[in-house]
């Protein structure tokens, strides 16, 4: 039996990309069991220290996947992996929208959704032991270099499966905990210029309700008390949502479980706010973006600042805890409008929130501008400078705004993080995870004391 580890390229001192485990491995994991059995593969996921990952499981195969700003990461672990002879398949957000920048390390890139293009993968290893060029030129949606180092990829594969069809991800591999979090979709019918979901998923699909309340039963039966639903947006199927809501009270899971989830402002009514609140969501997350009308425009379309405005009073009035994320520095937003955001913040109920660098991603309209003035390349750039949290080496992160430079970008970013953690310490009495933040913190502190036992762990 084959040992396949799973290891997510994350920056090693953020909470939020360390607070769950990835769904990732137990995706491609519940798939390849699905075709193969259970009895060719053993699947590992791990996270911390990576030498000390593969001295503890010595797998051999490694998946790793990674998103842009830290793939880094993952060139580093393919280097490692190679060292030691072990065959290296990436995956994920970055490396299938900029295959170019396939590592020398790395074996084989999937691009695109996984499972299907990942069996096939796994299937050869598991007969040859390898992945040699020619039996790669057979199989779809995936990238690879020729003997003579030659970019190689094959015809991209479509989205066959409605999600029904897919088995239930196999949490066992990544762990069961008291949080947890789920899709039930895949996909997004909007296309904001500074995201690159509708790219990499094609287009939006739809689990049913009753497949969604298998897997909450489950997780509910294993001890789990919180489901965060991390579609991009859980009401936009609003019928869907509507036989969600009414199966999740029918099965008693309002009182067993509680819930959070992502909306879009401008699908927020009354009705689904109360809708939400009686299947127990305690806390919504709003991409709000801006408190600029031109601005908000121009980052996400067919949005208004009223609509904003709504939708975060129609929750709070339901009873909810409101998050919202913003953007700022596009490329000719004005400081005034940066203060309109700010205002909007200041006099609006938002519970909490968090601002971020406008940044250019792949996949987006913005990378093609950042790309002709010279500010990005798609095959080989220190990719730690997308820094959109702009919180360390800040002058060293790609700005696109024309108006602003680094330095006035950081005063306008300290300005608004002083009230955000303003903000914070408001709505902390009242907070439906308020008896979690010490946990939070300790864990918070384990991962700097982590950070800091390994000097070495760079961005590249």
């Amino acid at each position: 039996m084959k040992k396949i580890l799973f290891v997510a390229a994350v920056n090693p001192s953020s909470l939020i990309e360390n607070r769950y485990p990835p769904l990732w491995p137990a995706f491609l994991a519940a798939y390849a069991e699905k075709y193969l059995g259970t009895d060719r593969a053993e699947f590992l996921y791990d996270n911390g220290r990576f030498e000390r990952m593969l001295d503890r499981h010595r797998p051999d195969l490694l998946a790793i996947s990674s998103v842009t700003q830290n793939y880094g990461y993952a060139v580093e672990y393919a280097q490692e992996a190679k060292r030691r002879g072990i065959p290296v398949v990436i995956g994920g957000m970055h490396i299938s929208t900029l295959p170019t920048s396939l590592s020398p390390g790395m074996d084989v890139a999937c691009l695109g959704e996984g499972e299907e293009t990942f069996l096939e993968l796994l299937r050869l290893f598991l007969e040859t032991g390898r992945f040699a060029s020619a039996d790669l030129c057979r199989i779809r949606g995936i990238a690879y270099r020729s003997d003579e180092g030659e970019l190689i990829r094959t015809e991209l594969r479509s989205h066959r499966h409605e999600i029904d069809q897919l088995p239930h991800p196999k949490r066992s591999v990544i762990g069961y905990g008291r949080r947890a979090y789920m899709y039930t979709s895949r996909g997004c019918a909007y296309q904001c210029v500074f995201c690159a979901c509708t790219k990499f998923w094609g287009k939006v699909r739809h689990a049913s309700a009753d497949y969604i309340v298998e897997e909450l039963e489950d997780l509910a039966g294993r001890g789990t008390r919180v489901v965060r639903f991390a579609d991009e947006n859980f009401i936009a199927n609003v019928p869907r949502f509507e036989e969600i809501a009414e199966k999740i009270q029918q099965h008693g899971l309002h009182r067993r479980l509680t819930f959070s989830c992502w909306c879009r402002a401008n699908c927020v009514t009354a009705e689904i706010a109360r809708t939400l609140r009686g299947m127990n969501v305690t806390s919504v997350k709003l991409g709000l973006e801006s408190g600029s009308q031109r601005v908000l425009d121009f980052l996400k379309g067919e949005v208004t600042v009223e609509d904003n405005r709504n939708a975060v009073l129609l929750l709070k009035e339901a009873g909810m805890q409101v998050n919202a994320d913003f953007l700022f520095g596009a490329p000719d937003e004005t400081l005034d409008e940066m203060m309109e955001t700010y205002e909007f913040i200041r006099r609006s109920p938002i519970d909490q929130f968090d601002i971020n660098i406008f940044s250019p991603l792949p996949g987006t309209a913005v990378w093609e501008l950042a790309k002709k003035n010279g500010l990005v390349d798609d095959v080989s750039m220190d990719w730690g400078r997308l820094n959109y949290k702009f919180i360390s080496d800040e002058r060293k992160a790609i700005i696109l705004s024309q108006r602003l430079n680094h330095g006035q970008l950081k005063k306008m970013h300290d300005k608004f993080r002083h009230l955000r953690y303003m903000r914070m310490l408001q709505a902390l009495p009242k907070s439906p995870w308020r008896r979690e933040f010490p946990s939070l913190a300790l864990k918070k502190c384990g991962l700097l004391v982590r950070e800091w036992m390994q000097p070495n762990t760079r961005k590249a």
